[in-house]
């Protein structure tokens, strides 16, 4: 099963301790406005942690109401502040079942966010929340603006008409200061949430740290708004350091007298009086996150609402409130919970013992990249059964290759192209056995390679290769790969193409290259001139077939990228003398001069295939496909058909 990466209020962090907390502190505020921020960085639970308030709060519905904003969702509307009032107001009147009186209250609020709206749209006078001053409050002296504007004259009458009947409607605003305007607009909002049996209205805010700095202040400037409301509380969940780069980025002309530290104390301050209460996510020790990759990995075979499961979380939950105190789940623990489970989730256990180290550390105990981590181990294993070469794949092999894949990259490339044609690593099987048993210095000689034999280290006898020990002495020095190659399981005598394949999302290290060394420079000499390939034609024949099928293949690739073919193609003098030596290869041959295009081949296609088409069965393709050159070649082709072919 993948696991879901959205935000869920099952607790595997000890996050409820948050949530609870927050929601306690809201309660205890009463009617007093309160803003209450969850910091922490991209990944940490921040969601889930919005999730679990709300949560919270669903026991007692009758006097408390959640409202979720998300604004990410809302960055593509023109205004930000408006779609913050609008979500409140809109939710506000699904939730709650309104008097006579709210609804009559409710549409002045409406016609506000409307105004707003009429107003940016007529362009006419810079509104802005963070001024303090509502919408409502400068609608008098709109109308005075709108009719001295050169712009759309359609456009602004009908704001004028939409104002004016407001105005005429609206006795409150007969008195135009700003500050008994704002008492209104202040004093509605507060009889809506009275009239609609509020006691506290909650708004969580999250993703604000998704969203371009343009739409985040904006958003935080709509709070402000709401904060002068009693019985409002607003939880408002993102990245502090976001938060700071988009005050900065709003207000790119703030003096800072030349010293920058001065604009960045500007934008913290600015946070600072937005936020009453800040709570930052504690990061993950490496203990927790371990328990965490076995949670998630027991969670991914087990269901959510399965009782073993949940009596592994409690059990987990239990350990992570003294931290100090933790050291992890022990195998007897996990016996014991699971019970009769516990067969069914051995191999999860297993893999969660073997990365659980490497993974947290390299993560940074951060929840979500460890959780996308083990997505895609789950993800690539279900593509692996779905495509047929499942049975290939061990899960615990799968999850040590990813692991260099991701935190050790260029040592896995390394291995990728040290790996034979039978998918062993040789240098890292050496690796591994030094790291476990430790041989002294003296018997480790430069002068010497080493073969695997029965899982032995035996020394090669075609040669000393002197980088093989360069690249040893770069492995040994870097701990924490020492770390990655001396855990379980041991990959040195494991045939990796499975693993290299089912992880080449990105780029194919295994498949495009020939692994032989001797191979690729045969291949190479073959590509080249008639003398080139004259020094070679011993090596040509003491290939065996396989490895002949290799170079053809290898020879054909290149071939067919080259794409001209109206002159003879560099390789194909190659081809021939291969094939000439390997007749089981004839059939191979004549698919691929078939696979030559009729109006585009030249003339060089006529001749030249008596040492290497021999047999009557490809003989006749070959006579076949000059049939069709007959009809569809160009004049010269058809000409030296007519001279060289004796069917032409």
């Amino acid at each position: 099963m993948i696991l879901s990466d959205n935000e869920t209020v099952v607790d595997m962090l000890n996050n409820r301790a948050i949530a609870k907390t927050v929601a306690d502190l809201i309660k205890e505020c009463d009617d007093r406005p309160i803003s209450i921020g969850i910091h922490g960085d991209w990944g940490a639970g921040k969601s889930s942690i919005l999730a679990m308030v709300e949560d919270e709060f669903s026991k007692n519905k009758d006097d408390i109401e959640c409202i979720r904003f998300n604004g990410w969702k809302h960055q593509g509307f023109e205004d930000a502040k408006i779609a913050l009032m609008s979500s409140i107001i809109s939710e506000l009147s699904k939730k709650r079942k309104l008097s006579e009186k709210a609804k009559d209250i409710l549409k002045k609020l409406w016609k506000s966010i409307n105004w707003l709206s009429v107003a940016k749209t007529a362009g006419t006078v810079a509104l802005s929340v963070a001024t303090g001053i509502p919408p409502i409050g400068i609608l008098c002296n709109l109308m005075d603006n709108l009719k001295g504007s050169i712009g759309d004259k359609e456009k602004v009458s009908n704001a004028i008409e939409s104002l004016g009947s407001y105005l005429t409607d609206a006795k409150v605003f007969e008195d135009n200061s700003l500050a008994k305007e704002f008492s209104e607009f202040q004093g509605s909002f507060e009889v809506l949430l009275t009239e609609s049996k509020i006691k506290k209205l909650v708004v969580l805010i999250d993703d604000l740290d998704r969203c371009l700095p343009k739409v985040t202040i904006e958003t935080l400037e709509a709070v402000r708004l709401f904060m002068f409301s009693k019985s409002t509380a607003f939880v408002i969940a993102a990245d502090e350091t976001m938060i700071e780069y988009a005050v900065r980025n709003h207000f790119p002309d703030f003096p800072d007298g030349g010293d920058i530290r001065t604009g960045f104390e500007y934008s913290r301050r600015y946070l600072e009086k937005l936020i009453q209460v800040p709570f930052r996510i504690p990061a993950l020790g490496e203990i927790e996150s371990e328990m965490y990759i076995t949670l998630l990995l027991v969670g991914s075979r087990l269901e959510e609402n399965n009782t073993e499961f949940n009596n592994l979380l409690k059990v987990a939950i239990d350990k992570m409130k003294k931290p100090w105190e933790n050291l992890g789940f022990t195998t007897e623990q996990l016996k014991k919970v699971l019970g009769k489970t516990d067969f069914e989730v051995s191999n999860e256990i297993t893999v969660s013992n073997q990365i659980s180290d490497i993974l947290a550390k390299n993560t940074q105990g951060n929840p979500r990249k460890i959780k996308r981590f083990i997505n895609m181990l789950l993800l690539r294993d279900k593509i692996a059964k779905a495509r047929g070469f499942g049975d290939s794949i061990q899960i615990d092999i799968l999850a040590k290759m990813m692991l260099a894949e991701y935190f050790f990259v260029d040592e896995y490339k390394r291995i990728a192209t040290l790996t034979d044609d039978n998918g062993k690593c040789e240098l890292l099987h050496i690796f591994e056995t030094q790291l476990l048993e430790p041989l002294k210095e003296a018997e480790i000689s430069t002068e010497d390679t080493y073969n695997i034999k029965s899982g032995e280290i035996k020394p090669l006898t075609n040669g000393p290769e002197p980088e093989i020990d360069k690249e040893l002495e770069s492995w040994r020095n870097n701990a924490d790969f020492n770390s990655w190659a001396s855990s379980e399981p041991l990959l040195g005598i494991i045939d990796l193409r499975p693993y290299f394949f089912a992880s080449k999302e990105k780029e194919d290290f295994f498949f495009d290259q020939v692994k032989s060394d001797q191979l690729r420079i045969l291949i190479s000499k073959l590509m080249g001139g008639t003398m080139n390939i004259a020094s070679v034609n011993d090596e040509i024949k003491a290939l065996a077939s396989t490895e002949a099928k290799k170079v053809f293949d290898a020879l054909s690739s290149k071939i067919l990228k080259n794409g001209d073919i109206a002159m003879m193609p560099k390789g194909m003098e190659g081809v021939k003398a291969l094939v000439s030596y390997h007749s089981d290869l004839e059939s191979s041959l004549v698919a691929l001069i078939e696979s030559f295009d009729c109006t585009r081949v030249g003339a060089w296609i006529c001749t030249g295939w008596d040492k290497c088409i021999t047999t009557e069965k490809t003989k006749v393709r070959l006579d076949k496909y000059y049939e069709s050159l007959l009809k569809e070649g160009n004049s010269l082709v058809k000409v030296a058909l007519k001279n060289t072919w004796k069917g032409g």
